[in-house]
Formats: C-alpha cells, sequence, structure tokens
C-alpha cells in the first residue's frame, strides 16, 4: 500500500530511551572490557604453572570477550542508526 509506505518513510527517525542509553556508554563498557582483558592476560601469564588458576582466568578471559564483542556489535548497530538519524535530519 503506497500511503504506508509513503508514511513509514515520513516518519522521523530517532533513538529509543534504552538505544540512547547504550549509546551514551557503549564506548566506556568497551573500554572497561578492554582493560579487563588486558590485566586476565597479564595474570594468565603469571599463573602458567598453576593449572587450576589458569583454568579459572581462561574462561573468565572468554567471557570477557564475548561480552565485548557483544557490545561491540551493538556500537556498531547504534552507530550505523545514529548515521541513519542523522541523514534523515539533513534530507529533511
Amino acid at each position: 500500500d503506497f500511503a504506508k509506505v509513503q508514511k513509514i518513510k515520513t516518519e522521523k527517525l530517532k533513538l529509543t530511551f534504552q538505544e540512547k542509553k547504550d549509546y551514551e556508554s557503549i564506548e566506556q563498557e568497551m573500554v572497561n572490557l578492554e582493560n579487563t582483558l588486558k590485566s586476565l592476560e597479564q595474570e594468565i601469564v603469571k599463573a602458567a604453572t598453576d593449572f587450576v588458576k589458569l583454568n579459572h582466568l581462561t574462561a573468565k578471559k572468554q567471557e570477557i570477550e564475548q561480552a565485548l564483542e557483544s557490545k561491540i556489535e551493538r556500537y556498531l548497530y547504534l552507530e550505523e542508526l545514529v548515521s541513519k538519524i542523522n541523514e534523515t535530519e539533513e534530507n529533511g
């Protein structure tokens, strides 16, 4: 239906409250996760002979890597959305 398509095109894109909140904090969260990873990597080197501790640290490192990957994906999505919003605002 042409009218529906036109309505969707003319609706203003905007971030939801949660997207805005995420967008404001996500870069710092990624930095924090990266710093945690660096710290864990140093601890892993120090614990090279302690199998139990090494196993725990490696599992923790994997969790942090997965969390960081999720944050990066979310960040890229939000960046793309913000870019589209800015584009639509510039084009009227």
